[in-house]
């Protein structure tokens, strides 16, 4: 026969593994939620650092070259090489000054784009809009030696 010491360590020992499951239960969603967040955050990011080194490469080249061509030319070569959606890019001079502008306006798509909740009454609210734009001017003055 068991002593009643023993049966109540049994009792409480397979008590604290349903307690684990459960406390599981209710946090790896949350976890989830953050590493969802996380990642997406890192991609919003990494969008907007590809606009922003581009935006400055063509700027940059423009002014070195005395050419908005080049610029350009450099500014599209940088986006595609980031796989970007670029929905706008141009290099211009700046009137009545020495330099060069260049604006770059991309379209971002989170990985759960249209992500929404049912509610009652047959509606819904939607949690991840299905993208935004993101935008850069990158202004480079000509050196004038």
């Amino acid at each position: 026969m068991m002593s009643w010491n023993r049966l109540l360590q049994r009792h409480c020992k397979s008590a604290e593994q349903g307690q684990n499951l459960i406390e599981l239960a209710l946090t790896f969603p949350i976890f989830l939620l953050i590493s969802f967040f996380i990642i997406e955050l890192g991609r919003v990011w990494f969008v907007y650092e590809g606009a922003k080194m581009a935006a400055n490469e063509g700027a940059h080249a423009a002014a070195t070259y005395h050419n908005p061509q080049v610029g350009k030319n450099l500014l599209d070569k940088k986006l595609a090489a980031a796989s970007l959606d670029v929905q706008e890019a141009t290099v211009q001079q700046i009137p009545n000054r020495h330099a060069y502008q260049a604006n770059v306006k991309v379209r971002y798509t989170p990985l759960f784009s249209n992500l929404s909740i049912s509610v009652l009454g047959g509606k819904s609210i939607s949690i991840l809009p299905a993208g935004f734009d993101i935008e850069y001017q990158a202004v480079d003055d000509v050196s004038l030696y």
